[in-house]
């Protein structure tokens, strides 16, 4: 499938999902309830859909294209990867 192939079969998807109130957010894939997302429609077209976790934890801007909407999102906070040391474990002596 090429991307335009993919984002049109993502858009009826979506569309379908909109009627009965549940959509995919865009960047966890997660679904969730219409509520609980935001959303940039264009045309009566959905877009865009953005579930409030990822929304919370990213900085999102929308830009108008001669193409489209291009969609650039940026993590607020650094992920932290907690690493513990493994405990030694002393064999038979």
């Amino acid at each position: 499938m090429t991307p335009e192939q993919l984002q049109r079969a993502w858009v009826l998807q979506a569309q379908a999902d909109a009627e009965r109130g549940v959509l995919e957010c865009r960047m966890c894939r997660g679904r969730v309830l219409l509520e609980e997302t935001t959303t940039l429609w264009r045309n009566g077209l959905l877009v865009f859909a953005l579930c409030d976790r990822c929304a919370g934890s990213h900085d999102v801007v929308f830009s108008p294209t001669p193409a489209g909407v291009e969609v650039r999102a940026r993590r607020r906070r650094p992920v932290e990867l907690v690493a513990k040391e493994v405990p030694h474990v002393h064999g038979p002596r």
